[in-house]
C-alpha cells in the first residue's frame, strides 16, 4: 500500500469526526472508520483510496434507497456533507465471546489446563457463564503485579461484576467442581471507550509471555492500513488478516447499556483467504506477522464477509496502565 500524505490523513480524521457526530447513533450504522475503499466484499479486494467508511447493517439499493431517502433525508450518508470520499460497506459485527451454552462448545487443545498460562487459550467467567481467550501477560505500571489481559465482556460481562471476581482456566473446571482459579478481576477501560480489562494473577498458576503456537510477543506497534497480522484464538486457532481501516468508532450494547467503543482496527482476510475469527476468540492478540509485535486486542467480527474488529494496543495499554510482559 502507498505512503499517504500526512495532510490528507489529517483531513480524513477531521472528516471522520464529522461523520461520527452525524451518523454513529444511527441504528443501521455498525462502524465508522478511516480506511481503504472496499471494492468487492466477497473477494476482499480493496483499493488504496482513503475514505471515511460508514459501515451499515443493511445497504439499501435503488427503489428501497429512494424510499428511505424520502422518509429520512437526515440519515442519508452524503460525501458532500462529510467533506471527504466516502465508502459504505455492509457488515453486521458481533462481539466474540462464547455465550452460556459453553457446555456445548467444541473442545480442543486450547481448552485443556495450562501451567504456565499463555495467550491464545481458553479462560472462563463464572458470573456470566461464558468464555473467551486469554490475551497476554501484562504488568501493572504502578505495582508491578502480574496480570492477564482480555476484553471487558470476557472478564466481567456485567456492569455489576465485582472487583476481585475469580477467573478460571479452563471452562470445564467449573463443571466437575475442581478449583481452577487463576486470576481475579482488577479493572477495565470501558469508561475510556475500550472493551478491555485485566485480572490480577492469584499465584495459583504462573503466566508467561507466549502465544500458543506463535511464540512470544516482541513489543508493541501502532496499527497501520495494509499491515499483515496473525493471532492465536481459543476457537479458530492461528488465523491471519490484514488491516484495512483504523481509528474506528462503534456503538455496542453491553449488558443492556449502549457504549461507544473507539480506536477500532478493521481487519479483513489475508490475500490467501481463510477464517479471520469466530465466537470465543474475544481477547486474542493480533500481532504484526513479521515481527510478533502486538497491534490490537480482538473483540468482534463477522463470518460473511470475513472481518474482525480489534482495539489499538497502545491505547489499550495506556488506558489500563499496564505494559506487555515481553521478557
Amino acid at each position: 500500500m502507498p505512503t499517504l500524505d500526512p495532510h490528507l490523513v489529517a483531513e480524513g480524521k477531521r472528516c471522520l469526526a464529522r461523520a461520527v457526530i452525524k451518523h454513529l447513533n444511527d441504528p443501521n450504522v455498525s462502524l465508522i472508520d478511516l480506511g481503504w475503499r472496499i471494492r468487492d466484499q466477497r473477494s476482499h479486494r480493496v483499493e488504496p483510496e482513503l475514505c471515511v467508511r460508514v459501515h451499515v447493517r443493511q445497504k439499501l439499493r435503488e427503489e428501497a434507497f429512494e424510499a428511505f431517502k424520502e422518509r429520512h433525508p437526515d440519515r442519508v450518508i452524503d460525501p458532500g456533507i462529510i467533506g471527504f470520499p466516502v465508502d459504505v460497506p455492509e457488515a453486521r459485527y458481533r462481539i466474540h465471546p462464547w455465550g452460556w451454552a459453553a457446555a456445548a462448545a467444541p473442545l480442543n487443545q486450547r481448552t485443556r489446563v495450562f501451567n504456565p498460562l499463555r495467550g491464545g487459550t481458553s479462560i472462563f467467567n463464572p458470573l456470566k457463564y461464558l468464555y473467551g481467550t486469554l490475551g497476554a501477560k501484562v504488568i501493572d505500571r504502578n505495582t508491578g503485579a502480574e496480570m492477564l489481559l482480555s476484553n471487558w465482556h470476557v472478564l466481567a460481562g456485567a456492569w455489576y461484576a465485582p472487583t476481585g471476581m475469580e477467573i478460571y482456566q479452563p471452562v470445564w473446571a467449573v463443571w466437575n467442581g475442581s478449583n481452577q482459579r487463576v486470576a481475579r478481576l482488577s479493572r477495565h477501560a470501558m469508561s475510556q471507550g475500550l472493551d478491555a480489562a485485566v485480572a490480577e494473577m492469584t499465584g495459583d498458576r504462573t503466566i508467561i509471555n507466549q502465544q500458543y503456537e506463535l511464540g512470544p510477543i516482541n513489543g508493541v506497534t501502532p496499527p497501520e492500513r495494509g499491515l499483515r497480522l496473525v493471532k492465536s484464538g481459543r476457537t479458530t486457532g492461528v488465523t491471519y488478516g490484514v488491516i484495512t481501516g483504523v481509528d474506528g468508532y462503534r456503538v455496542e450494547n453491553y449488558d443492556g447499556r449502549r457504549q461507544v467503543i473507539r480506536n477500532i482496527i478493521h481487519i479483513a482476510q489475508a490475500p490467501e483467504g481463510g477464517t479471520v475469527s469466530s465466537a470465543g476468540d474475544s481477547g486474542s492478540i493480533w500481532m504484526e506477522q513479521s515481527t510478533n509485535k502486538a497491534v490490537g486486542l480482538h473483540f468482534a467480527g463477522i463470518d460473511a464477509p470475513e472481518y474482525g474488529l480489534a482495539l489499538a494496543m497502545p491505547q489499550v495499554l495506556d488506558a489500563l496502565q499496564v505494559n506487555l510482559a515481553t521478557t
